[in-house]
């Protein structure tokens, strides 16, 4: 790797804030255990909100805005560095990021109807202020092919405004059409990133050829996400939307099994990436499924995709960033491997109990809570020493 910083003046630096991965990616697992093991709360009466927005309407916003947008932004000012070579976010100027973000979480919790706009100024600014920073790196280094994730960016902070003016407005159709919209570009983001990195990695980790995509193959995965996320504006056009998630569902699955994922059964840092994907394309069919069957709730099934999708992959991911970018070898904690089977039965159950034991309800959603909330303090508990640590090696980052 090219060193891009002045080692003396990194060291100067607080570890915590020395590149985007750390803050982002600690606080995002910690906010993932903590928003859950509240959303479990408040499904059973223990608690109220205090109270901006309607519990179920936090919990969505809350999983794709801010735990999943925390997950994407440390990502990408991590990964900005090595594409284009120019220095990463660091410092005050991270830190202050990181702040806006952490202070729009409490505000969404806490703060009262009335100081709403406070919220709405917090949370409007932070995801901006991370695409203007990615912008400039890529236009820096002149890296069209990844100039795409600032548009993604800004038109995430877009669908954030508008989910929270429906928030507002009383206007909870349109607030949640905004939430699914901001679904399908996370899954898009996280298909796109998969796509690039895990054959990679495969091929890395297994000692193998690296398997080439098939352009047909990718667009048919891709392209549908995009599609989905704007037909859910459309009620009268579920029947597109239904044959674009199958098809979607599908290549992915394709995609993932040309990977090779048996190869990788005996490196937990690969097979966690495949497991993940290959739920993240099964909750995309049966979601298909459940739009074309009426007495399948499609909002059920597309838990399969986002907690043991998404949430599996995302996971996998900062595990494998975390050790690679802190001067760790690729070798997690045997314990992570249980933190990657947590996340696939959270999303299991999720998905499988309301349809077998209706009855029994909240049990399952505190099961798969439990599982999900397990996972992630797994990975705080082993991760959190070396992000808020200086690299091992001593190198910048």
């Amino acid at each position: 790797m090219i060193q891009i910083t002045d080692n003396a003046q990194e060291q100067q630096l607080l570890p915590f804030f020395r590149l985007g991965f750390r803050p982002f990616f600690l606080a995002g697992a910690l906010f993932a255990v903590i928003s859950m093991f509240l959303w479990g709360l408040l499904l059973s009466g223990k608690i109220t909100l205090g109270s901006q927005l309607p519990s179920t309407q936090w919990h969505a916003h809350e999983m794709l805005f801010g735990f999943a947008g925390a997950i994407i932004l440390g990502f990408l000012l991590t990964a900005v560095q090595n594409w284009t070579g120019y220095p990463g976010l660091k410092g005050k100027k991270l830190a202050l990021l990181f702040t806006i973000w952490l202070l729009a979480r409490f505000a969404m919790f806490l703060l009262p109807p009335d100081l709403f706009w406070i919220t709405m100024i917090l949370e409007l600014t932070w995801m901006p202020l991370a695409a203007l920073v990615l912008a400039q790196a890529v236009l820096h280094a002149k890296q069209w092919k990844n100039l795409f994730f600032v548009p993604l960016l800004l038109a995430m902070s877009v669908l954030n405004a508008v989910s929270l003016v429906g928030f507002k407005s009383y206007d909870y159709i349109m607030s949640q059409q905004a939430i699914w919209s901001m679904l399908f570009l996370v899954f898009f983001i996280i298909a796109v990133m998969g796509g690039r990195v895990i054959p990679f990695f495969t091929s890395k980790g297994t000692a193998t050829e690296k398997v080439q995509p098939i352009q047909v193959l990718e667009y048919l995965a891709l392209a549908p996400l995009l599609l989905l996320a704007v037909l859910i504006w459309f009620p009268s056009l579920t029947i597109i939307s239904g044959a674009l998630a199958l098809l979607t569902g599908a290549a992915n699955l394709i995609r993932v099994i040309r990977w090779k994922p048996l190869l990788t059964l005996p490196v937990a840092l690969l097979w966690s990436l495949h497991l993940s994907y290959l739920l993240l394309s099964a909750g995309l069919i049966f979601y298909a499924l459940a739009l074309f069957i009426p007495s399948i709730n499609a909002t059920t099934m597309i838990h399969l995709t986002a907690i043991a999708g998404f949430g599996g992959v995302i996971l996998a991911m900062i595990s494998r960033v975390s050790l690679g970018h802190t001067g760790n070898a690729l070798i997690p904690s045997k314990w992570m491997s249980i933190a990657f089977i947590a996340t696939a039965i959270s999303g299991l159950v999720r998905v499988t109990f309301p349809l077998l034991m209706p009855e029994l309800l909240i049990i399952a959603y505190w099961i798969s809570i439990l599982f999900w909330c397990s996972a992630f303090t797994l990975f705080v508990l082993f991760y959190a020493k070396m992000l808020l640590s200086a690299r091992a090696d001593k190198r910048p980052g």
